[in-house]
This record gives C-alpha cells, structure tokens and sequence, in this order.
C-alpha cells in the first residue's frame, strides 16, 4: 500500500523544542517549517498544539502530556517518545521512523495517511482511534491496543503483534499474514473479511476451545 508522505520545506528554521512548544501554547499560535535536532522536553503539559511542516530528529520528549494536538506534514526520526499522551489528535501525513513509542497513548486518536517505521510501538494505546491509510511496517507492537478502534486499509508489515488486543476493533479487509499474532485477543464477530494464514486461523480456533486434530 502506498500513501501520501510529508512534502516538507527545505528551508526550515532551527527551533528551540521547549521553548518553541510552550510559547506556542501560550500564544495560542501554530508551530510551522521548524527543525528540531537533538533537543530535549519531558514532562510538559501543553494540550492542543497545532505542528504543521516540521522535522523532529533524535529529540527527547518522553512523558509529555500533548493532548488534542494537530500534526499535519510532520516527521519524527530517531525521537524517543516514550509514555507519551496525544490523547484525541490528529495526525496527518505524518512519519514516525525508528521512535521510540513504547507505552505511548493515542487513543481517541485520527490519523490519515501515516506510516511508523522500525518504531517500537509496545504496549502503545489506539483505544477507539480511527485509522485510515496507515502503515506499520518492521514495528515491535508486543501487547499493543487497539481495542474498538477503526482501522481502514490498515497495513501491517512484519510485525510482532504477540499479546495485542483487537477487542471490539473493527477489521474487515485486514491482512495479518505478515505478522505475528501469537496470542493476540479478537472478538470473532469481527474477523469476517479478515486475512490470516492457515496457521493463524488454527490458533485462533484453538483459543475458543475447538480441538484440531492433526
């Protein structure tokens, strides 16, 4: 599957993280066409922000409360992003390439045309997120959630879904043949018009209580 990526500015400025994030808090103003290299911010607390055309790269930003925030045509590379909270955002043609995400809530979240890429993504939340056009590919996702979340020509590419909970999650057109899915939780109801391969079907019929007799 292919999507949109960020088309990014060649000209961007250098930004001060810390600095720039709360002033636009402050301001109530946007941050645009910034370039974030190696800075670090922990803890802050800044709801709502609106991030459009910026680069965050090798930056520091675990434990920050970023609710509500607006990403369109964003990339994060190398960013540890560990246990952060985007509760109810947006994320829009945005990148995540070789983050770390782990424990990081996204749930109430929307995202179009997003790709995570080598990210570690491990007990990450997308409670009830909606995800259109999104791409994971080579992500550590161990007991990852998407419990009641949309996902809508979603791909998942050579991840480790081990303990992953699809609860009530709505899957029609899903594949998960790339995937390791070794003790993830589904609700059976909502596996019509989802792929797996003969072995993944097996196991899944195996945690109902059916006996397969080879």
């Amino acid at each position: 599957m292919e999507i949109f990526m960020p088309r990014i500015s060649s000209e961007l400025h250098i930004g001060n993280l810390s600095a720039d994030l709360h002033n636009a808090y402050e301001e109530e103003i946007a941050v645009k066409t910034c370039l974030f290299h190696g800075d670090t911010m922990t803890g802050a607390n800044l709801p709502r922000l609106d991030l459009s055309d910026c680069r965050f790269e090798g930056c520091h930003m675990t434990d920050n409360e970023l609710r509500s925030i607006a990403a369109d045509n964003i990339v994060f590379k190398d960013c540890d992003l560990t246990a952060c909270r985007f509760d109810g955002g947006y994320f829009g043609k945005v990148i995540f390439i070789g983050c770390r995400l782990t424990g990081a809530i996204f749930q109430d979240c929307g995202f179009k045309e997003v790709l995570f890429e080598d990210c570690m993504l491990s007990y990450a939340h997308f409670w009830g997120s909606k995800l259109e056009r999104v791409i994971f590919r080579s992500c550590p996702m161990e007991q990852t959630v998407f419990a009641h979340a949309t996902l809508t020509k979603t791909a998942l590419e050579e991840c480790n879904l081990t303990g992953a909970d699809f609860m009530h999650a709505k899957l029609k057109g899903m594949d998960f043949t790339q995937s390791r899915i070794s003790g993830a939780y589904f609700n059976l109801p909502d596996l019509k018009g989802v792929t797996f391969t003969p072995d993944q079907a097996v196991m899944l019929i195996k945690t109902i209580g059916v006996l397969v007799k080879e």
